[in-house]
């Protein structure tokens, strides 16, 4: 066999070599693209499962009869002002205004341990004198996420006295207080 001939064998047999491992090469991303996106669908139906709303927490008997439920008017003028009238219901919550935004979302509901001595997180104003008042105390967290203003938790505290003294905090996601909103009385509907 003549040299040229064994070249061009040998040419012919490298670039063929070549061609199949390129087509090998380019099956495999045609493979990979393929189950990489089948991954991603996967992947991306399981997180929109995972973010969608939960079955909201809510201590027993939260919805039928709570010193918290109900509509309250805020009396200080940052509670008048940012929150206004906040509405609180067995499975809703809301507030706010046009100029300051609001808020209306689901919640769960951790109870916190009654304030002694009239006292609870966050007081704006502690009592100055000893008292035998018990505070009940609750915060809401917003569900599925903060509201557009920040809030992600309301702390709603009422002394056990018989005033109906609602005092309302809110917190960021981070547990930051963002307001302290003095007091709440009832509307009476």
């Amino acid at each position: 066999m003549n040299t040229t001939l064994r070249n061009r064998l040998l040419i012919g047999a490298g670039t063929l070599g070549l061609l199949v491992a390129a087509a090998y090469q380019a099956s495999g991303y045609v493979i990979g693209l393929l189950y990489g996106g089948a991954m991603k669908a996967h992947q991306a139906t399981h997180a929109r499962e995972a973010q969608a709303p939960q079955p909201s927490s809510k201590p027993h008997g939260w919805s039928t009869d709570h010193v918290f439920l109900g509509r309250w008017q805020g009396l200080s003028t940052a509670g008048n002002a940012v929150i206004g009238v906040l509405d609180v219901q067995p499975n809703r919550i809301s507030w706010g205004n046009a100029a300051n935004g609001t808020c209306d979302s689901d919640y769960t509901v951790e109870h916190l341990p009654w304030g002694r001595n009239g006292t609870y997180p966050d007081q704006l104003a502690p009592p100055s004198e000893p008292t035998d008042v018990v505070v009940a105390v609750a915060r809401l967290t917003l569900q599925p996420t903060p509201c557009s203003t920040g809030d992600a938790v309301i702390q709603l505290a009422m002394p056990l006295d018989g005033s109906r003294d609602l005092n309302v905090n809110t917190y960021d996601a981070n547990g930051t207080l963002i307001g302290s909103y003095g007091m709440f009385k009832p509307i009476d509907d």
